[in-house]
């Protein structure tokens, strides 16, 4: 069978090539070799959060994986069939569980079997979606699809020590359903999800002063030895979910933090899009493999056209225009 080569240097040149092209590669069942990885990073090749990724999507669908191991900057990876099962993995860091998850969410909606894993790395940590933004933007949204997924956060997990922990149950799909989002819809109503381990209740309540109508849930325990907190804002829609969230740092107020989430999305709001910007690059995977789907978002990133681009290697058609994508199969 012919292999798909993959550049981890083209456009934004970090992790998300990597995950793109292992998650087509279970699904296809088309062998990958991917060089060049995370080429675009200060440190490149293959890190912790990335080994496992690679690792647990190679148990998931029987793949046969050569030149894994850290450091690496090039792989070939060769899937057979994939299984259901229960899959359990330590990133041993605070590495992002949600970026772990973008290797195989999708794989195992096409398993011979319900899915379950069991995951302990980072719940909230930089540079990756939060796992609320999982659970109540990027799931939902999925639903739309056909896609039933559930997850359970155990424990929440921050940098630099992680030890967070979730239960993903995926119950796998014959086929996906193309997704049309060419509107929104009317609102429904905002939701904030604020989380806190280790850290005066006082912050929580100084993030909710800065939050009106947005319906509060909190998941928080004072006594606790890991150390973080976070917020991630959902406004739902008829058609549609939007979602953005901040971090809390060392040094920055409460209000700031929560501040720095309702601009962003007022801004997704604003800006009449059909899904917000971290959205877009999520949906290009599924939506090739659901055969089509079409939306608009407010700004093209280049994690967007780089995901468009490791999708063409595999066959897909995705047609960028302004701001609205459509997806061909």
């Amino acid at each position: 069978m012919e292999i798909v080569e993959i550049d981890g240097s083209v456009g934004e040149g970090g992790g998300q090539i990597l995950r793109t092209a292992i998650s087509l590669s279970c699904v296809t069942g088309v062998p990958v070799k991917v060089y060049n990885i995370r080429a675009n990073r200060p440190s490149s090749g293959l890190k912790n959060q990335h080994l496992w990724g690679v690792k647990l999507a190679a148990q998931l669908c029987g793949a046969k994986v050569e030149g894994l191991k850290l450091g690496s900057s090039e792989i070939l990876f060769k899937p057979s069939h994939i299984k259901g099962g229960n899959y359990k993995i330590n990133i041993g860091t605070a590495g992002s569980i949600t970026l772990l998850l973008q290797t195989v969410l999708l794989p195992a909606i096409f398993a011979d079997s319900p899915v379950t894993f069991d995951i302990t790395g980072g719940t909230d940590v930089a540079w990756s979606p939060p796992v609320d933004y999982y659970r109540y933007v990027f799931f939902p949204i999925l639903k739309k699809m056909g896609v039933d997924v559930k997850m359970r956060v155990i424990e929440r997990g921050y940098y630099p020590k992680g030890m967070g922990r979730v239960i993903v149950e995926v119950s796998p799909v014959e086929k996906l359903s193309p997704l049309h989002i060419i509107s929104r819809g009317r609102e429904l109503y905002k939701h904030a999800y604020i989380n806190l381990r280790g850290l005066p209740y006082h912050i929580v309540s100084r993030m909710k002063n800065t939050l009106e109508n947005f319906e509060i849930h909190e998941d928080v325990k004072v006594e606790s030895p890991r150390k973080g907190c976070g917020i991630v804002l959902v406004a739902v829609f008829e058609k549609t979910v939007l979602g953005a969230d901040s971090l809390c740092r060392r040094g920055v107020p409460a209000e700031k933090v929560a501040s720095s989430a309702l601009e962003k999305l007022k801004i997704e709001i604003t800006s009449k899009s059909t899904v917000d910007v971290n959205m877009a690059d999520h949906l290009i995977p599924w939506l090739y493999m659901a055969k089509g789907g079409s939306y608009s978002v407010r700004e093209i990133t280049k994690h967007t056209r780089t995901n468009a681009w490791v999708v063409s290697r595999f066959g897909g058609d995705v047609r960028i225009k302004g701001n609205k994508i459509k997806i061909y199969a």
